[in-house]
C-alpha cells in the first residue's frame, strides 16, 4: 500500500501506542463485559452527558447490543481531531471511525438535546430531546433505531508498527480467526424529505482475519485476500 493513501493519524505524533494504551486496565463495564458468543457490541461514543447519565448508559448499554467508548480515550482522540470542532458533524464521526473506533458519535446538548452521527452509512439526525424520566434508556432506544440503518461495521487503521487494526475486540464479540469483508464506501439512500432510510453495502473487493486480540477492544487484522483496506472502506463481520 502507498503511504500516501492513509493520513498521519495522532497517535503517531508520540506517546504510547494503541496496543500499550488498550493493555492498561479500564474500568469502564461496558468495554470489560463480554458478550455471549455470537453476539456484537457495537461501539458508541458519548459526548457531553453528564456524568449521571454517562453512568446510566454505561450500566445498560450493552443490554441495546452497544459498547461505551471509555470517556478518557474518547476526550483524547477529541483533542487530536481538529474535524471534531463540531462533533455533530459527519466529518467528526468520519475521523473517530477508526480510531477510537466509533460507529455512532452521539453529542448531548443543554442536558437533554442529542444529535446522533452514523460513521458508517454516512447519516446525521437532526436533533431530538430526551423527554421522558428515564433518560438513558431513551436515548440508547433511540441509538438502536439508528444503528438499525446499517449492518455492524468498521474501519481498519494502520499504526506506527505497519501493522492494520481494529479498534474493536472480545468486548465487541470478536474472537481471532474472525472473517471480515472489504467493501467499497456504500450508498447512504435518503427519503423525498432527506431523511436517512437506508444504507447499500458498497462492492466487496477483500476479505481479512482477526489476529491476535489485545485486551478487550483491540485486534489485529491480518488480510486473507483482495484488495488490502484504506480508511475509506467498510469492514463488515462475514457471519457463518
Amino acid at each position: 500500500m502507498e503511504e500516501s493513501e492513509w493520513s498521519t493519524p495522532f497517535w503517531e505524533r508520540g506517546g504510547s501506542t494503541p496496543v500499550e494504551e488498550r493493555n492498561r486496565e479500564v474500568s469502564s463495564s461496558s468495554v470489560t463485559a463480554i458478550p455471549a458468543s455470537g453476539q456484537l457490541r457495537t461501539n458508541l461514543a458519548i459526548i457531553g452527558a453528564s456524568d449521571s447519565l454517562y453512568r446510566e448508559l454505561d450500566n445498560t448499554a450493552a443490554d441495546y447490543g452497544f459498547r461505551l467508548i471509555p470517556r478518557s480515550e474518547l476526550r483524547d482522540a477529541l483533542t487530536n481531531t481538529p474535524a471534531c470542532g463540531d462533533t455533530t458533524s459527519a466529518d467528526c464521526a468520519e475521523a473517530l471511525a477508526a480510531y477510537p473506533g466509533s460507529r455512532l458519535v452521539v453529542t448531548v446538548e443543554d442536558g437533554s438535546s442529542v444529535t446522533i452521527v452514523d460513521a458508517a452509512s454516512g447519516a446525521r439526525w437532526g436533533t431530538t430531546d430526551l423527554t421522558s424520566g428515564k433518560q438513558g434508556e431513551e436515548l440508547l432506544e433511540l441509538a438502536s433505531q439508528r444503528a438499525d440503518i446499517a449492518p455492524w461495521a468498521m474501519k481498519a487503521f494502520r499504526a506506527d508498527d505497519g501493522r492494520l487494526y481494529l479498534s474493536a475486540g472480545r468486548a465487541n464479540g470478536l474472537e481471532a480467526g474472525d472473517e471480515l469483508a472489504i467493501h467499497e464506501p456504500g450508498t447512504l439512500v435518503r427519503a423525498p424529505n432527506g431523511q436517512p432510510i437506508t444504507w447499500r453495502v458498497g462492492e466487496r473487493v477483500g476479505t481479512l482475519r482477526i489476529g491476535e486480540l489485545f485486551g478487550s477492544d483491540l485486534a489485529s487484522l491480518v488480510p486473507a485476500d483482495g484488495q488490502r483496506p484504506t480508511p475509506e472502506h467498510d469492514l463488515i463481520l462475514i457471519e457463518d
